[in-house]
């Protein structure tokens, strides 16, 4: 589905399916819709998961239960808000069959967020997730089954219907039933095995248009459900949906599903993947291509979600990052490789800019709490991982990784964990260290240029470059992003270069360039095209009149008072704290910001370009949380103290900016307001703040480093405590967050040993802490 919204979990019992439910059989009636109401039966055949059992719990919100019949005996039940216990007519053991027809009535329920079952006019419809429930899953809300990701099962729907409305369901259409008082049984079938949440009924006054999709194994219908207003303008919607499928095919395989199907359904925010019937809102069938990628993203899920699905509501990247990312794909596909330049780009502006405010702080893609499952880490963050695998790994690797893992996990649940097991192998990327540096760790890294500069060999060149790090654990050991010269002429050249960085985040690549590469080198850049997912964004242009400037995408604004020729302005803004490499040289009793700073280059003489530039400053934390939460760790009193510092390049001192003019907004405490630039320099700008309590000493401390070996681990963990700690704890949480240790060390400790044996597998969460702070680590039991 796509659709990103804070949710807070409600309380649901965890339990252990007595029950393996094979298919469901779901006769209902829902004529005269308006009354909001449905009726029938559910007939569900299902196998016992354990030896002696007599009772079965099932799930059902707010629904009345008739009678229950089990295999042709009527049984006795009890039934509470959320599930039903059926007491059966004797003991039952897992070469067993168990038929149970269950009679039903009620108005389905919406969920308190999103999701759940609808009725607006003349339509009824069921989108299958409860964003705001535990578990997400929300079969329940309109017949009674095991709800969650992993009981799989196939589907047959007969649903009554008025005259004059139809019925679309899950899977391919049957022969209906016409019945002498007017009223009419629509029949559907899916063939294949889908998890509760995927199935689907909308009841409207719909059309099919009906047509078919050469694929890579057989012809695949394709089934549009609109009104009969509508159909033009689906039609055109859904123009380029062949090329998408075109593009997922090659790149996954096979689609497998029995066909495709969109459904509208007058829905206002987001789609949902239901199988072989995705809800689609109708605002998006407008009869234009501006909701093409929302096609896409719900078409992904054939693969990424329905055909393959997450286990856990943590690990839901695995459905929603990669459906997100293909979005980009599908661009690609249609548009080629500067539209999907610019998805990502947009992208990461989303993730860098807006995660931590949305969901609440700065998180893992895997290992997420209950109520951002469906947020921006998720959905925009995880898409931007795959994106940096692929790039990692090589296109050819990549997908065939990606097929793989699809063709052989195909209708199962899975985790973080496989997807890097299947991965495994397909590349030189050790999987291991890309998930415990990009999968399971939260915040973003920053790499930033040191030093440029010319050997004592002509043409050969040494980058410098530092790694940064925003609220994250582990450094990216290995990366190979590509460098860019620009140069005074306005052309460019790229190479790739390989970075090992040491554990304090430095590492250097040689370049060898030619004698014409070598010369009239205005500036160089690392990563522009975003090949790894690093934390800054960019803007660039060629400016040729005067005029307000505003690069929002570098979160900054200019006004070029005189330009006689062309000029490339280059703005990067960086979401980390720039690096300094002597702290010596920085101002006494000012603290830099460690949240962002801005590296302006450019192309052009002050001949021939002249710019006022504001840098805006705001640590504001609105409700809405639309604006602010950019200066929030800086700013913690009255903005008198703060001043906008410059440095020529990183291997300058930066010296506080007078030549400006200092314009707080109404009041000094808002933490709004911005800096007045006189004249835009090339070089980098960031924001400090006077505090007594900044000072050369405290810049300088002692970095405290924590490692642990082997990761992953089958046996026994090693932790090496950081030097000069003092006594504290170490504990131990897995990745839905609950302690499974918890141990003392004392200040003379320099190494614990762990036994991990009786863990289970999964990934984990080590945190240290004494009365200096904490320190984190992830760790992957096999």
């Amino acid at each position: 589905m796509l659709f990103v919204v804070a949710i807070q979990a409600t309380s649901f019992a965890t339990r252990i399916d007595s029950v393996d439910i094979i298919h469901y059989n779901l006769s209902l009636s829902m004529q005269n819709i308006t009354s909001k109401q449905i009726t029938g039966k559910a007939s569900l055949k299902v196998k016992p998961n354990f030896n002696n059992l007599q009772v079965i719990t099932l799930d059902l919100l707010k629904l009345e239960i008739d009678s229950i019949i089990s295999n042709n005996v009527a049984s006795s039940f009890t039934q509470s808000d959320s599930t039903f216990s059926i007491l059966l007519d004797k003991e039952y053991y897992p070469q067993d069959s168990i038929l149970l027809e269950i009679y039903y009535h009620g108005s389905p329920t919406k969920d308190s967020r999103w999701g759940g079952f609808y009725y607006s006019g003349n339509y009824a419809f069921n989108m299958g997730v409860g964003m705001g429930s535990n578990p997400p899953n929300f079969g329940r809300c309109w017949f009674p089954c095991n709800d969650n990701f992993t009981d799989r099962a196939t589907y047959e729907f007969h649903i009554t219907t008025d005259t004059g409305f139809m019925a679309v369901c899950s899977g391919m259409q049957e022969p209906a039933t016409f019945h002498p008082n007017g009223s009419i049984t629509w029949h559907w079938r899916l063939a294949q095995t889908i998890p509760t949440y995927l199935a689907n009924v909308a009841v409207s006054r719909y059309v099919l248009i009906n047509s078919a999709y050469a694929g890579i194994q057989r012809n695949i219908p394709v089934v549009l459900a609109v009104a009969a207003a509508d159909t033009s303008k689906a039609k055109a919607s859904f123009f380029r949906l062949n090329q998408a499928l075109l593009c997922f095919e090659e790149r996954f395989g096979p689609y497998l599903f029995d066909r495709v199907g969109y459904v509208g359904v007058p829905f206002n925010a987001g789609a949902m993947e239901h199988a072989c019937n995705i809800s689609y809102p109708l605002y998006a069938v407008d009869g234009t291509g501006n909701y093409e990628t929302l096609m896409a993203h719900e078409l992904a899920h054939s693969w990424w979600g329905n055909l393959v699905t997450t286990r856990t509501a943590s690990d839901m990247w695995l459905n929603e990052g990669w459906a997100s990312y293909c979005e980009a794909l599908f661009l690609e596909c249609a548009y080629g490789k500067n539209a999907y330049d610019e998805k990502i780009g947009s992208e990461l502006f989303e993730s860098l800019r807006w995660a931590h405010v949305r969901d609440g702080g700065f998180l893992p893609v895997s290992g997420v709490p209950l109520a951002q499952t469906y947020g921006t880490h998720v959905y925009t963050k995880g898409g931007l991982m795959v994106h940096t695998l692929r790039n990692m790994m090589g296109d050819s690797a990549f997908f065939a990784a990606c097929k793989n893992y699809l063709a052989t996990l195909k209708f199962r649940d899975v985790n973080s964990f496989n997807l890097m097991d299947y991965f495994t192998g397909y590349s030189k990327v050790n999987m291991v260290d890309f998930f415990n540096t990009w999968i399971y760790d939260a915040g973003d890294h920053d790499f930033q240029i040191s030093s440029f500069k010319e050997q004592n060999t002509p043409g050969s060149f040494l980058v410098e470059v530092q790694q940064q790090r925003r609220h994250k654990t582990n450094l990216v050991k290995l990366a190979e992003p590509n460098l860019k010269i620009y140069y005074t002429d306005g052309s460019s050249f790229t190479t790739p270069i390989s970075l090992s960085f040491n554990w304090e985040g430095k590492a250097s690549s040689s370049i060898n360039l030619t004698s014409s590469q070598s010369k009239n080198i205005a500036f160089v850049v690392l990563n522009e095209d975003n090949k790894i997912v690093l934390g800054k964004t960019i803007q660039k242009d060629w400016i040729k009149t005067t005029g307000v400037e505003n690069f929002s995408n570098a979160l900054l604004t200019f006004t070029v008072k005189n330009i006689t020729d062309s000029a490339l302005v280059y703005i990067e803004h960086h979401y980390a704290e720039p690096n300094v490499l002597n702290k010596a040289m920085l101002p006494a009793g000012i603290r830099l910001s460690r949240e962002r700073y801005w590296k302006v280059n450019g192309i052009w003489s002050a001949n021939n370009f002249d710019a006022t530039a504001f840098f805006n400053y705001d640590g504001s934390t609105p409700s809405t949380k639309n604006a602010g939460f950019l200066d929030n760790e800086l700013i913690v009193g009255i903005e008198d103290s703060l001043v906008l510092l410059h440095r020529p390049n990183a291997s300058e001192p930066f010296m506080v900016e007078t030549d400006l003019t200092f314009q707080p907004g109404p009041s000094k405490t808002d933490k709004v307001g911005r800096f007045w630039v006189n004249e835009l320099k090339r070089g980098d700008y960031v924001f400090g703040y006077r505090d007594i309590t900044a000072s050369t000493k405290e810049l300088t401390k002692e970095k405290r480093v924590l490692t642990i070996f082997p990761n992953p681990t089958d046996n026994l963990l090693t932790i090496n405590l950081p030097e000069k700690h003092t006594h504290g704890t170490i504990k131990i949480s897995d990745n839905q967050g609950r302690f499974v240790k918890e141990l003392n060390f004392n200040a003379g400790d320099k190494k614990m040993i762990i036994e991990t044996s009786k863990f289970g597998s999964g990934l984990f969460y080590l945190t240290f802490e004494d009365e200096k702070g904490k320190l984190s680590k992830s760790f992957i039991v096999k």
